[in-house]
């Protein structure tokens, strides 16, 4: 046909993201964990709380909360083969200028594996799953979204209340089944969205009443 395939040759590989389990801790961070062992565990999950955005007063509430987001839940998988996730969605809404963005970059410095995005620039297809056109081949192609590149990991979306209605309900099978499915252009296939949506919204008419 005259078309050549694009082949990329390397010869270094280097690992964008770390297992949880694979992360070096050095002695000072052994020292602490023993002393949050020692702790009583409403002691220790105030100090686990506090640690998060140190630098913003208050909110305990809401630090406790994304503390629990991030160490997530027990994730099931049944005899049946019915999937119960583990993972625990967040929504914040409150007046502009209460840190509400400043957590989400605090959230996003602490989670291994973190996926920022803003919903007046996201669309439903760029959270999930969209299908393009390869320019060499002109072969349709799979593109993961934001959703699906944070697969074990969190989705932190600012702006929440400025995406669309449509754009918004594109997200609620990867919110609570965990996957995305894709039936577009001959292509049909089930990906894997097991992550938690940290949003950050404001009120309606932009403050509260």
């Amino acid at each position: 046909t005259g078309v050549f395939r694009t082949v990329v040759v390397g010869n270094h590989v280097a690992a964008k993201t770390m297992d949880i389990a694979d992360m070096p801790l050095s002695p000072v961070d052994i020292r602490r964990v023993n002393e949050l062992r020692h702790m009583h565990h409403a002691e220790r999950f105030t100090v686990l709380a506090n640690s998060i955005a140190p630098s913003i007063y208050g909110h305990s509430v809401v630090k406790k909360a994304i503390l629990l987001m991030l160490l997530g839940g027990c994730e099931k998988n049944l005899q049946n083969g019915t999937h119960l996730r583990g993972d625990i969605n967040l929504l914040l809404v409150g007046d502009p200028g209460v840190a509400k963005s400043q957590m989400l970059r605090a959230t996003m410095k602490v989670a291994p594996l973190s996926v920022s995005t803003t919903g007046r620039g996201s669309s439903g297809v760029g959270l999930t799953a969209a299908v393009t056109t390869d320019q060499t081949t002109g072969e349709r192609r799979l593109e993961a979204g934001a959703m699906v590149l944070a697969d074990r990991g969190v989705v932190c979306i600012d702006e929440f209340d400025k995406m669309g209605d449509i754009d918004r309900v594109t997200i609620h099978e990867a919110m609570e089944q965990q996957t995305v499915t894709i039936a577009k252009a001959g292509i049909h296939c089930s990906l894997n969205a097991r992550c938690s949506v940290f949003a950050a919204a404001n009120p309606i008419y932009g403050t509260y009443d």
